[in-house]
């Protein structure tokens, strides 16, 4: 709800403030007073286009401020939640500053916020109806929700398992055909999977086994003066082909003397038992000598084998890894996605029969829906042609119109139309092309007097919904206004005492010559300041007593519709 509508250097207001209330707020004036103003100031603090020219002359910027109470705005609440946009005590403020150079800044709870946010916090917030301004009623895309809202609750959970459904669909579809779209790629991948898996397969690798190799192909390459000096060695230490004696030998019969001359001093049984220790140690690695000489006696073509398979083993590192463990590790990722990309093509065919498994659940749903919608359709237009009847407009015909969709969608099988023909005998069309700014205002004003429990925009806004009428018609109006003041904030731009009189809160708007310049103001009317205002609607500039009497009358009569004993 609106609370407070504060405007600063627009147009020919020079700073002015409006405090509204919940309920009906009427706002009157003499022609060119500038009540016109108002409603524009409210249209450019929600987002409408505005340039330079809006600028009050004289000052380099206008700034708009609109104060909204969004307690109750459910729908305003879960947006700016979306946004991350914090409110301050249930209140949302929306600032719009307009430069003499064009440009503006849009702020919602002092954040500055792209102009599309801006918009449709707006639009969440505020219906026009008016001359050329009854936005959500000439957009089609309402239509629907309208309607909906209007069927109530089986209707409702008609479209959820319908919305439902079509998530549900949606998301299977995505998912094959993604699936689809990647399949050639699929199964090319997977070729080569097979064959890197193979290969590895093939190769039967062992981890360490390029290490063990190089060690033993480094051998084989020396084989030939490993064996020559293992022989050297051994002759040296063990066993001499010449008949010298060799190291052993020597250690030994020292070890043999010493031992003897022991007995003689017996400090000499360590030194004894050290050479003993040598000999043992020189026979150990005589013996190692002789195992080498015997290594390098390798089988011919030993040598190719293992540099052959050394070859293989670099082959398969350079593809799939630095080292035999990350090439083992990549055997088992590629068995994985290898599987992985298997299963892939058994989830496509299951996905398929799944998309139309649900695609028929969502046939059967959206049939039922339009089933509800064309049964509440009936009846919106009887309870629409009830009030254009007592608003005067019992000739025109109201009509809900149906068209099929191009296949599944979230909100069922059909586009929903409100057409409209003022005249008997003329084929109904969309109310755009068709109604006055009169005429759609007051199809509105019967739209938001059957749907006022269920629509969620806290506050609407009628211009010059009197147009052209006048009588019963403008006494069934000011009533329906009331009627949607009690679930609806409404502000009404109005020439009609017969409406005026109906206000929760009368503003006067009014026009003055301050230092010779001119400035809109506004008071708010209670008493006889507003029986004086009501008497100038009903007579003109020469307020005579029977005027006044008159609006007394009517002050009288609206308040017995708005309390009944």
């Amino acid at each position: 709800m609106l609370r407070r509508l504060a405007v600063k250097n627009f147009a020919l207001i020079d700073d002015l403030t409006i405090e509204f209330t919940p309920g009906l707020n009427v706002i009157t004036g003499e022609t060119g007073a500038g009540k016109s103003l108002i409603v524009d100031a409210l249209q450019v603090v929600l987002g409408r286009r505005a340039g330079g020219e809006a600028v009050r002359t004289g000052s380099e910027k206008a700034v708009l401020e609109a104060v909204f109470d969004v307690n109750t705005a459910a729908t305003v609440a879960f947006f700016l939640h979306q946004e991350d946009i914090g409110l301050e005590d249930e209140y949302l403020i929306m600032w719009r500053e307009v430069s003499a150079g064009g440009r503006s800044l849009y702020r919602l709870n002092g954040r500055t916020v792209p102009l599309s946010i801006y918009r449709t916090v707006g639009r969440l917030l505020v219906d026009f109806h008016g001359q050329g301004e009854q936005q959500s009623l000439l957009q089609e895309s309402t239509h629907r929700e309208l309607l909906d809202r209007f069927g109530g609750a089986p209707l409702l959970a008609a479209r959820d398992e319908v919305k439902r459904l079509y998530d549900t669909w949606q998301q299977a579809r995505q998912e094959l055909e993604k699936l689809r779209s990647s399949e050639r790629d699929r199964w090319r991948l997977l070729d080569s999977l097979n064959y890197h898996i193979k290969e590895i397969d093939k190769a039967q690798v062992r981890p360490g086994e390029d290490e063990e190799l190089e060690k033993e192909c480094l051998f084989l390459r020396h084989a030939e003066k490993i064996a020559r000096l293992a022989t050297e060695a051994y002759g040296l230490l063990y066993e001499s082909e010449s008949g010298q004696p060799t190291a052993t030998d020597l250690i030994g019969q020292a070890a043999s003397v010493l031992h003897e001359l022991s007995t003689f001093d017996q400090e000499l049984g360590e030194q004894v038992a050290a050479l003993e220790g040598v000999l043992g140690q020189l026979q150990e690695t005589a013996r190692k000598c002789a195992s080498l000489r015997e290594r390098a006696a390798f089988e011919p073509g030993r040598l190719d084998m293992v540099e052959e398979r050394l070859s293989l083993l670099r082959r398969l590192k350079q593809r799939y890894g630095r080292t035999l463990d990350e090439v083992l590790r990549y055997r088992e990722e590629a068995a994985a996605e290898k599987e992985r990309l298997l299963q892939a093509a058994d989830r496509a065919d299951e996905l398929e029969g799944k998309v139309k498994e649900i695609e028929c659940a969502w046939e059967a749903a959206a049939r039922v829906l339009s089933r509800e919608r064309r049964r509440s359709a009936r009846r919106l237009e009887e309870e629409v042609a009830r009030e254009l009847a007592a608003l005067e407009m019992g000739r025109v015909t109201f009509q809900v119109a149906f068209a099929p969709c191009a296949g599944p969608a979230a909100a069922g099988a059909e586009e929903v139309t409100f057409l409209f023909s003022p005249n008997p005998g003329e084929p109904p069309k969309p109310l755009a092309r068709i109604a006055s700014g009169g005429e759609l205002a007051r199809v509105m004003l019967a739209l938001k007097t059957i749907l006022a429990r269920v629509d969620d925009v806290p506050t609407l806004i009628f211009d010059e919904v009197d147009a052209g009428i006048g009588g019963r018609a403008l006494q069934a109006v000011a009533e329906r206004l009331w009627k949607i003041g009690q679930d609806h904030q409404v502000i009404c731009v109005t020439h009609a005492a017969q409406i005026a009189c109906y206000a929760t809160q009368h503003h006067h708007i009014y026009k003055e010559v301050t230092g010779g310049r001119t400035r809109t103001g506004v008071r708010v009317l209670s008493g006889e300041a507003r029986i004086e205002e009501l008497a100038r609607m009903l007579a003109g500039k020469e307020i005579t007593p029977l005027a006044r009497q008159h609006a007394e009358e009517l002050v009288l009569r609206a308040r017995r519709v708005v309390t009944p004993s």
